[in-house]
């Protein structure tokens, strides 16, 4: 499929990206492409207004300068919510702090809001919207503080925090990899092979799951099932929510990751397959060979038109599920982290994790399909 990269589109808008030397200052403003083409859908990246080629002022081993760090502006999470998109990423504040800052934008705008600071809660990996609250999912510190537990925190659109659960502390890789929604819980999946089941009320332990898959959930409500995806095993492990029993094991070829419940069906994505269960009968019904990528898949969502995966090396592809193709694929940067996406406004929005800004990052990619 036919990609064109950021550098490729400003040149033909005829706009100047100039390349800087360490420490150089550039001589004048420099314009992030607004929109480029790819197969299948338009593209459009939104600076969050705290580090970006536009607003960086010089180049200091590698990173830019003059900018503001604190902030969504370097978010690892994109997640629809309240009537808007919100962007979670680590922010910055008293050595050891865990602040996690949340960034609003408009769909209908594409306008970023104003940042509101999470407390007690870093390295977001994971969001979803329940019982009228964000959960996120993360870690009670840096990896580089010792030993830390994952942790999920529930808080309104003003920052209020609702509900907080931390689970034990048992290794310094405990932190929330995984969050999902259904059947009565909140699952939250951590880095330690355990899954806990928490009251989306009360955000109380209900139950906890040990498994070597907690890389991705996703829930069936209508069948009560849990799905959990993860690298180790190779596997694909299905749960019961109602007691929490393996109900069963799925062997894949590659790693998998990202898992989306949609359309009556569970769909894992792998670097080799896309694969299709039915939840109901626990089958598999469908495998399609995934485009070619750099990366596994990260995250996964049902959007306008189908079904949508973003990988590390900033690449997202559209799995059209009325025609059972992969008809969008887009790349705009091979440099920005891409981290789970989010669906409103007919786009889907992938935020853009990486801390060196070239051609862009610290912002979020809108991305629109052209067709059906």
């Amino acid at each position: 499929m036919i990609t064109r990269s950021v550098l490729a589109i400003a040149a033909a808008a005829g706009v100047a990206v100039p390349a800087l030397a360490l420490g150089q200052a550039p001589s004048g403003p420099v314009v992030v492409p607004a929109q480029g083409t790819t197969t299948g859908a338009v593209w459009s990246t939104i600076d969050l207004g705290t580090c970006s080629v536009a607003t960086g002022t010089a180049v200091v081993n590698g990173n830019w300068v003059g900018c503001a760090w604190a902030g969504a502006g370097a978010p690892d999470v994109a997640v629809s919510a309240f009537g808007s998109v919100w962007l979670a990423g680590s922010s910055i504040g008293a050595p050891g702090a865990a602040i996690t800052a949340l960034q609003p934008v408009d769909p209908a705008t594409s306008l970023p809001g104003s940042i509101v600071n999470v407390t007690g809660i870093t390295a977001p990996a994971a969001a979803v919207a329940a019982g009228g609250v964000l959960w996120l999912a993360g870690s009670s510190a840096s990896s580089t503080n010792g030993q830390h537990a994952a942790m999920a925190v529930a808080v309104t659109p003003t920052g209020l925090v609702r509900h907080r659960f931390r689970g034990p502390v048992s290794s310094y890789t405990a932190s929330g990899q995984s969050i999902a929604y259904g059947a009565g819980a909140v699952w939250l999946g951590d880095d330690a092979g355990r899954i806990y089941a928490l009251s989306p009320t009360r955000g109380s332990l209900i139950r906890q799951i040990r498994t070597p898959n907690t890389s991705g959930l996703a829930v069936s409500a209508s069948t009560r099932t849990l799905w959990a995806t993860g690298t180790r095993g190779r596997s694909v492990r299905v749960f019961s929510t109602t007691n929490g029993a393996q109900r069963k094991v799925f062997g894949v070829a590659g790693s998998p990751n990202a898992v989306v419940s949609a359309a009556g069906s569970v769909w894992v994505f792998t670097q080799r397959y896309l694969y299709r269960y039915d939840p109901r009968r626990l089958r598999q019904t469908g495998r399609y060979a995934m485009p070619s990528s750099q990366s596994g898949w990260l995250g996964a969502v049902s959007g306008p038109g189908g079904l949508w995966a973003s990988n590390w090396v900033a690449q997202v592809v559209r799995f059209n599920t009325s025609t059972r193709t992969f008809d969008v694929n887009a790349t705009w940067s091979n440099q920005n982290f891409s981290g789970p996406l989010a669906s409103a406004g007919g786009s889907v929005w992938v935020p853009d994790r990486n801390n060196s800004p070239f051609p862009v990052g610290h912002a979020v990619t809108r991305i629109t399909p052209t067709g059906s």
